[in-house]
């Protein structure tokens, strides 16, 4: 397996050819995030198994507020794995991955969201649930985002209050 990192633009269609096989239209009629509009990704990490781009998660990078803190935050999405390569630790590669460019870049914590049968596999990862509210932005104006879990990881702190506004899309 050799993990790749592309600048965000650079890597969406490579990420785009991922996410039609991973969430075709049948399966995006099912997603309860089907209508969020997402931010897109400061830079995309990627799993290749023999020259194939198996398995994509983007890293967002973002100054937020943690309550009244202001705090740079390492957001994670978009991960998602071919079905044939899955169980073969690639997302577990690109996670790691990411994890260590929120370090490089200074983040005082990593989070992201995900559906309720991702849990457990993040974590593994060190990834914990956040108890709190998280707020962003949509078309429509700031709502309260709680359509999934979210989850955080600690890289130089973790989250000293129960409200984290992205002071933006989410990812």
């Amino acid at each position: 397996m050799n993990i790749e990192v592309h600048d965000g633009e650079e890597g969406w269609s490579l990420a785009e050819a991922l996410d039609s096989v991973c969430y075709p239209p049948e399966v995006m009629a099912t997603v309860i995030w089907r209508d969020v509009t997402w931010a897109h990704a400061d830079k995309r990490f990627f799993a290749r198994l023999d020259g194939e781009a198996v398995c994509h998660a983007g890293l967002y990078l973002r100054e937020a507020k943690d309550g009244p803190r202001e705090v740079f935050l390492g957001g994670i999405g978009g991960v998602m794995t071919l079905p044939e390569a899955r169980r073969h630790g690639c997302a577990g590669q690109v996670m790691r991955a990411a994890a260590e460019a929120m370090k490089g870049e200074g983040c005082d914590f990593g989070l992201l969201f995900c559906e309720p049968h991702n849990v457990a596999f993040y974590e593994r990862l060190g990834w914990r649930i956040y108890r709190g509210e998280v707020f962003c932005e949509q078309p429509a104006g700031r709502i309260r985002f709680d359509i999934m879990h979210t989850m955080i990881l600690p890289v130089v702190s973790e989250p000293q209050s129960l409200a984290i506004d992205l002071c933006g899309l989410p990812w």
